[in-house]
């Protein structure tokens, strides 16, 4: 009885020390994978000069490809093209979701993963 009594009071503890490395290292990796997203999207967005339908779909296609929900995708950038040598800001945002197995503390506020990259245009208009 009474170690059955010590396993319920452990329990917690043993959940905790079990499960919060793997959600650690599943917040790191999605980190790690939409900053590599980002740095696609502003080096298309950059070629292109603005932030493209084109652009916005393959960069959409490739999450929802690794398990992100495109819903909560949240895109941004030039909506006009931007002449060469100019400065272009592109934005990626995600929800991050649970970082915490327990909230004991009520510090488990809710995030998003923000990337914000400002890259010159690359964009030459076509007409000389």
């Amino acid at each position: 009885m009474k170690s059955v009594i010590a396993l319920l009071i452990l329990s917690p503890i043993l959940l905790y020390v079990w499960f919060q490395p793997s959600i650690n290292r599943t917040v790191q990796y999605r980190d790690q994978v939409l900053q590599k997203q980002a740095y696609e999207m502003s080096y298309l967005v950059a070629l292109e000069g603005r932030l493209t339908p084109e652009i916005r779909e393959t960069v959409l296609a490739k999450l929802e490809g690794m398990y992100f929900d495109r819903q909560k995708v949240t895109l941004t950038g030039p909506a006009t093209a931007v002449e060469r040598g100019e400065q272009l800001k592109v934005t990626l945002r995600y929800p991050q979701g649970r970082t915490e197995l327990f909230d004991l503390f009520g510090h488990a506020e809710s995030r998003d993963y923000f990337y914000s990259m400002t890259i010159m245009s690359e964009y030459v208009d076509g007409q000389l």
